[in-house]
């Protein structure tokens, strides 16, 4: 992956919408007692172990874009989840060579991952265990 990259503004127009969508999709059927929206942040460093080590990756097409979801169990204090929907996007780098980029648009720490199984869906890539 190159360590500078750019998108075309209307696929980074896309994303910011996209993630509004989801947010709202994510406040409105969490459940109370869950890890408080307030605290998603605190999970932002788990990101790189999710996607290089997830414990199920899908792929999937939202509106002609290519998304891969990622699950990835994290056993500390309690356990919990992090869910990582990204954008799989191919992108130019300063060079003008095309790649591949994950790009991602939401991340969702959980205790619980029934509610999140709508989102386990499509062409599954991979599987470490099941949960």
């Amino acid at each position: 992956m190159a360590d500078e990259f750019y998108l075309p503004d209307d696929v980074l127009e896309w994303v910011g919408l996209k993630k509004g969508e989801l947010l709202a999709w994510v406040l409105e059927n969490r459940d109370d007692g869950d890890i408080p929206f307030e605290e998603y942040e605190d999970f932002t460093e788990k990101v790189p172990e999710a996607l290089q080590h997830a414990d199920e990756t899908w792929l999937q097409r939202w509106e002609g874009h290519q998304i891969q979801i990622q699950l990835k169990m994290f056993e500390e204090d309690q356990v919990h989840w992090l869910l990582v929907i990204s954008l799989k996007a191919p992108v130019m780098n300063e060079q003008e060579v095309e790649n591949d980029v994950l790009v991602p648009i939401l991340i969702v720490p959980t205790k619980y991952t029934s509610w999140l199984k709508k989102w386990l869906s499509g062409e599954k890539v991979h599987t470490r265990h099941l949960h």
